[in-house]
């Protein structure tokens, strides 16, 4: 029996989708052994038009018809020109294949088409598959930067300094 081979696209969000998207937050968020809480901890992916699209965007990966991962940047501070990236989940069947590390990097050139200075990031110890896409791409650890409770470790770029420039801070 022949499989059928689909077609990765990485398509900006759109409502119809919200469904889909839901769908495959759960089983990531699953995946790490957490419980889907859309009234409380993951309230932004019931309401992504409010929380990214109106000052970001919010993308979404998909295999043929079916949403297999996501990623968001938003702004966080308009006059000093800091973004940040969010909600970054692969399918557990599609990790290790490269998908993350294509939308963390899509998600970079966006904020560096839109003109910000710093992006920033937050993640968990145990988030070994975004420790290694921060350190590729030579985030450095900050101070808290926001009222996450559940991250425990905050990185931010510089998009103002060249590759060698970060190397050496």
């Amino acid at each position: 029996m022949r499989k059928e081979v689909y077609m990765i696209t990485l398509k900006k969000y759109d409502p119809p989708m919200q469904p889909a998207l839901e769908a495959c937050f759960k089983v990531c968020v699953k995946a790490l052994g957490w419980a889907y809480q859309p009234t409380d901890r993951h309230s932004d992916m019931v309401n992504i038009e409010k929380t990214y699209m109106d000052n970001g965007c919010f993308w979404c990966l998909f295999d043929g018809d079916c949403l297999i991962g996501m990623v968001a940047a938003r702004c966080i501070d308009g006059e000093n020109k800091i973004a940040e990236l969010k909600r970054l989940y692969v399918l557990p069947e599609y990790q290790g294949k490269g998908y993350g590390d294509m939308l963390f990097a899509h998600a970079l050139d966006y904020v560096r088409q839109q003109k910000y200075r710093i992006v920033r990031v937050d993640t968990r110890n145990d988030r070994a598959a975004s420790l290694h896409l921060i350190d590729k791409h030579q985030f450095r650890r900050v101070e808290k930067y926001n009222d996450n409770e559940f991250a425990e470790l905050y990185f931010e770029l510089d998009l103002s300094k060249n590759e060698s420039e970060r190397r050496l801070t």
